[in-house]
């Protein structure tokens, strides 16, 4: 099957998406239409924004990636328009075409090139964005003109998050939605080069925020709590890494103000793995999510994952940690501080409920089995 996957992003920029849509074509690009037929490989082709020291064109682990020129909207890193890229999808020969990213044009250009090419389009929905003020306006102008496009031409809309369903029901026939979360590449979290497990959360000192710096990903939360946790826990470190999305100063400022004096990295994908290891425990404030890559990732290496109620996050919680899910949830600034207190003055209890959380995570999710579900739904459409 020739499979076209288009997305905003591509690494090496980082990001949910991003990782997402890598992950997806390295599991495709090595299987085939039939299971047991190794000369039967898809020819998978990932179109995307060039981004600064990144190749136009490279074969990455089997399937090709063509990045083109794009200009983007400040403050909304998703809306980018790339002039070339809607022609190279219009005159490519690809039996199914996909895109990934509510808010973002790629999918709008890639399902117009499908219907006009008569071939199937599917999207797939990461989270659903709850903006308000300027970026509202912007998102019901979005909703009117491309969402609804986009989500009429769709064959299928597969969403990671079951929230998601929800958030989409109004806009998409519901026959058409599938859900298949994300998955996560368990080798490259909770070990070293070694192949040995990295030690205990114990040992360390650093609470760490995974993701872009946004209004949306609520870091300023994070900051003044952690502000108020330092003054009883002086040793311990604030860590946020995250490429910035325009609001790195104004959290700079935040934190030597309240006294947080958080670390700032914006750090490779490769080195995320090393960035998990050295935490005591991760936080996501997150005001909307859909199903979250930190959720997993965190998880999965063995540290204890704070998160607030958005998205699939207690689904997922409830699943690996069984019972405990509260003791990770929060709601505001004022129950972070209060869960992360009670995390740290008794860590020993967390310790066989965060073991526990791993194994489930490392067992249950994984991207070759997103992957198949994923090239099932491709299968049926193109059929």
């Amino acid at each position: 099957m020739k499979i076209a996957q288009v997305a905003h992003l591509f690494p090496p920029a980082t990001g949910g998406i991003e990782h997402h849509t890598y992950e997806i074509s390295k599991e495709l690009a090595s299987s085939g239409w039939n299971a047991g037929r190794n000369d039967a490989k898809n020819e998978v082709t990932v179109f995307t924004s060039s981004v600064l020291n990144s190749k136009k064109e490279e074969m990455i682990e089997g399937f090709k990636v063509r990045r083109f020129f794009s200009i983007n909207l400040p403050v909304f890193s998703s809306v980018r328009f790339a002039p070339m890229l809607f022609p190279a999808l219009l005159f490519g020969d690809f039996d199914i075409y996909c895109s990934h990213g509510y808010g973002s044009f790629m999918p709008f250009f890639t399902s117009i090139a499908a219907w006009i090419r008569r071939k199937p389009f599917v999207f797939t929905l990461h989270g659903y964005p709850k903006l308000a003020g300027f970026s509202g306006f912007f998102q019901s102008i979005y909703k009117i003109f491309c969402a609804s496009v986009f989500l009429r031409i769709a064959s299928r809309v597969i969403v990671v998050s079951k929230a998601s369903i929800n958030d989409i029901a109004q806009e998409v026939d519901g026959r058409k939605i599938v859900y298949i979360p994300n998955g996560i590449e368990a080798d490259e979290f909770g070990k070293n080069d070694g192949g040995k497990p990295f030690g205990s959360f114990e040992t360390k000192n650093k609470i760490t925020y995974v993701g872009r710096l946004d209004e949306y990903k609520g870091v300023d939360v994070l900051i003044r709590a952690f502000a108020k946790i330092k003054k009883e826990y002086p040793k311990l470190d604030l860590v946020i890494a995250g490429r910035d999305e325009g609001i790195k100063k104004d959290l700079e400022a935040l934190s030597t103000q309240t006294g947080a004096n958080a670390t700032f990295v914006d750090v490779p994908r490769s080195e995320i793995g090393r960035i998990y290891a050295e935490s005591k425990a991760i936080v996501l404030p997150s005001k909307y999510e859909g199903f979250s890559l930190v959720w997993l990732e965190a998880i999965a290496s063995g540290r204890p994952m704070f998160s607030t109620p958005v998205g699939d996050a207690e689904h997922l919680f409830s699943q690996v940690y069984g019972g405990n899910e509260a003791k990770f949830i929060f709601g505001n600034e004022d129950e972070l501080v209060q869960k992360l207190s009670y995390f740290l003055f008794n860590e020993k209890e967390f310790v066989p409920i965060v073991s526990k959380a791993q194994d489930i995570c490392r067992k249950e999710y994984s991207w070759r089995k997103v992957a198949e579900q994923t090239m099932e739904v491709y299968k049926e459409v193109v059929k």
